[in-house]
């Protein structure tokens, strides 16, 4: 990093030692290093295990490849720092932790998988293991199973961009009289996604079940299918969507068909319509189909593979890929999705200079809620939008959220009938109360001149303004960065459309679906024989959401060291890139597309789903070590594999993997998932039943725990809630008020 990127750095200055161990600790590192803080790595005692991992088993040239990428830009060190050297300490989730720690200025990282207590305290765990926990792999896949898991370091990069958010938010409220600890739990970090599940889940009255590979209910279609060259995703949901799509791809009859027209009365007829589907996209590529979408404002988008990411028109002029060297070849890898315009992440991630400005960070504070004092203008509808502006509210910030009596958030659901609006329909969406909390409610009509001044007015008193509306609609309002800016250097405002302000695909219409298909995560997801899987959960708006707060904190930092505020030009879509790392790093060591491997992993052996007793019901294992597997194979009565030292090896356990696999079916098949899962991790080995969505918020570990907020709102009722999945020196962080009622807090905060 040259001198002039090092002073332009929103973190410069900032002094961060990890103690490396694990994906998540080495991931919130990364960022650190990304924006521009000094980070020192003090690797294991007993050596990292990435060093070790392939990403593709068959090809030796992946390993330890993605520990590179984690540790690229940072400075390797041998033994811990003295007391006081550094502000920032990261213990990652395998890290070592020696009695006599050192003590930073300011806050302790301290990540682990399920926290420091609690009935799963010393569990073992992976990614399959609280994705699994956390309700997330049983609604993905075939009805008659096994459920698929979505992914690989999803759940620990959440975690680490979770450290992330809770380190740069106690940088911004001053160094303390005595260093903040904060406990982040992976398991509790990964739930962010289940919050719409969650809801839906108390809606109805029972989880959503699994209907198929990329069949959804009662939002269809969302779907993938093959075209003459690459795969279409396509989500038309409003009945506007639905007829111009159906007039694209020549499906007239089906139109104005009054079972297909409404969304909600769509998902009977999918089978019919995804074989009518599957006749018409094969005339076109999936770059001409997506074409035609843009020009009539169907959400469709090409689903890229390794390759379609590394050669994507948008990604590259946005500059959406960063580059690091490994073993004397330079890789391309996403970048830190912080578009902070002033202070951007890195493009090149190398060592720094030695000529960083390191000034030292002597504010004194000592609040629990670092943005005490912030005040926030929230234009976001949604999901992903008001997140960002929730967790800002958990830590502290006065949120006031902008909507009009007749446009409100489109999360309110609101059906305007006089019976509707006599009942205050508009009041009893769980999911606007779940994403809304700890903010206050003002209605202003921006199609009003009255209103629009109003609303000007009132972002002028606030520090940050935040709106996730489509590209170049606050713009066209006059509420765009250069105008709410204009004599305020010190303004922060953060937009995050689907794919960002001033490029070809900035009109592209986009739902969270739309931008999971478009970042490629499904292309790696699922069976080899199956169409590019997607997870159920609309990807994009949770994660954009989070990658939002981080950004604004980022960049709050940033102005409480200069006084300097700045225009964020976020993507939902960026923020999804981070996942597809693994198989960006395949596709240019080996010169081919990664393998889909359905629940089996490239370096664990067993990993997957098996049958446990009773109807749908399942349990997910992962061995982790030699330790697991010989504790595994001993519980399934194969005392011969426990004692077989050929079979120590993962790779010697790949040869016969069916035949192991068939041998845990048959046991899991008679065992109640949850008993086998806590026999299996006295055991050793790493292992947890599938949750349905309903039971997550009953988990014992997570209600020991206080996790959950539990609420009564006027109009909703009861609720359970996802915190943030943070303790702050043993005392899990505090719910700062419900959702507001519509602009019912107008007079007060207008006069």
């Amino acid at each position: 990093m040259s001198e002039t990127e090092t002073e332009g750095a929103a973190l410069a200055g900032v002094r961060v030692l990890e103690l490396g161990g694990g994906v998540a600790g080495a991931y919130c590192a990364k960022l650190f290093a990304d924006m521009g803080a000094a980070v020192s790595r003090v690797e294991p005692v007993a050596g990292d295990p990435l060093v070790e991992t392939l990403l593709d088993p068959g090809e030796p040239i992946t390993r330890g490849l993605y520990l590179d990428y984690l540790n690229a830009g940072k400075i390797p060190r041998a033994e811990v720092r003295a007391a006081g050297d550094f502000d920032i300490l990261i213990l990652g989730e395998a890290a070592d932790r020696p009695v006599d720690l050192p003590a930073p200025s300011t806050a302790v990282l301290d990540i682990s998988w399920f926290g420091a207590d609690g009935p799963y305290a010393d569990w073992q765990g992976t990614d399959l293991i609280v994705q699994s926990l956390a309700g997330l792999v049983q609604p993905v896949g075939p009805i008659d199973g096994p459920p698929q898991f979505p992914g690989e370091h999803q759940a620990t990069l959440i975690a680490g961009l979770s450290a992330y958010c809770a380190g740069v938010a106690a940088l911004i409220g001053g160094r303390p009289t005595a260093p903040r600890h904060f406990e982040v739990s992976i398991l509790e970090a990964i739930l962010i996604n289940a919050d719409l599940q969650i809801c839906q889940t108390a809606l109805m009255g029972a989880p959503v079940p699994r209907m198929g590979v990329n069949r959804f209910v009662p939002t269809c279609p969302v779907s993938i299918h093959k075209c003459k060259a690459g795969w279409i995703g396509i989500t038309p949901l409003t009945p506007a969507q639905w007829q111009a799509f159906c007039r694209i791809i020549d499906l007239p009859d089906f139109a104005n068909d009054p079972e297909l027209l409404p969304q909600r009365t769509r998902f009977p007829h999918a089978e019919r319509m995804e074989t009518a589907f599957n006749t018409r996209f094969p005339r076109k590529t999936a770059e001409e189909w997506a074409a035609m979408g843009r020009e009539h404002k169907v959400p469709m988008v090409v689903v890229p593979d390794a390759l379609g990411i590394l050669e994507h028109p948008i990604f590259n002029a946005r500059e959406s890929l960063a580059n690091f060297e490994s073993q004397g070849e330079t890789y391309r890898v996403p970048r830190t999705p912080f578009r902070l315009e002033k202070t951007p992440s890195r493009l090149v991630l190398e060592k720094p200079s030695g000529k960083e400005v390191l000034e030292p960070l002597d504010e004194v504070g000592t609040s629990d809620t670092p943005l005490t004092g912030i005040r926030v203008a929230d234009f976001s509808m949604g999901w992903a939008g008001p997140l960002t502006t929730r967790m800002l509210a958990d830590f502290g910030a006065e949120v006031i959220k902008i909507e009009a009596g007749r446009y409100p958030d489109w999360w309110r659901a609101v059906e305007w009938t006089p019976e509707a609006i006599a009942a205050k329909q508009y009041e009893k969406s769980e999911r606007f109360s779940m994403v809304n909390r700890g903010k206050q409610s003002v209605s202003l009509d921006l199609t009003n001149p009255v209103g629009m001044a109003l609303a000007k007015d009132l972002a002028g008193h606030c520090d940050l303004v935040v709106e996730n509306q489509a590209a170049g609609v606050m713009s066209r309002l006059g509420l765009g960065y250069e105008h709410l800016s204009e004599g305020r250097e010190d303004l922060i405002m953060l937009s995050m459309s689907a794919f960002g302000a001033g490029n070809a695909w900035s009109d592209t219409r986009a739902y969270g679906s739309v931008l999971e298909q478009g970042s490629g995560i499904p292309s790696f997801a699922g069976r080899p024989e199956w169409p590019p899987t997607m997870a159920h959960i609309a990807y994009g708006d949770p994660i954009g959401g989070i990658h939002g707060a981080a950004s604004l904190l980022t960049a709050l930092f940033h102005r409480r060291r200069t006084g300097s505020g700045q225009w964020i030009n976020n993507t939902q879509i960026e923020a999804m890139l981070p996942f597809t790392t693994p198989a960006l790093l395949i596709r240019q060591a080996t010169g081919h597309e990664p393998l889909r491997r359905g629940n089996r992993h490239p370096s664990l052996v067993p990993h997957g789903v098996f049958p446990a007793l009773g109807e749908d019901r399942w349990i997910a294992i992962a061995v982790t070590g030699i330790e697991g597997w010989r504790g595994l194979a001993r519980a399934i009565g194969r005392d011969d594999w426990a004692e077989d030292e050929g079979l120590a090896p993962p790779k010697a356990r790949r040869r016969i993997e069916d035949e192991i696999e068939a041998a845990i079916s048959a046991w899991t098949v008679g065992q109640d998932g949850v008993g086998a899962a806590e026999a299996l991790q006295i055991a050793g080995v790493a292992g947890a039943p599938l949750h349905y969505m309903d039971q997550v918020t009953e988990d014992r570990h997570l209600r020991a725990r206080s996790f959950f907020y539990e609420i009564e709102r006027p109009h909703t009722g009861h609720q359970w809630q996802t915190g943030l999945p943070l303790l702050l020196d043993g005392e899990r962080y505090p719910m700062r008020g419900l959702a507001p009622l519509l602009g019912g807090d107008s007079e007060r905060v207008l006069v």
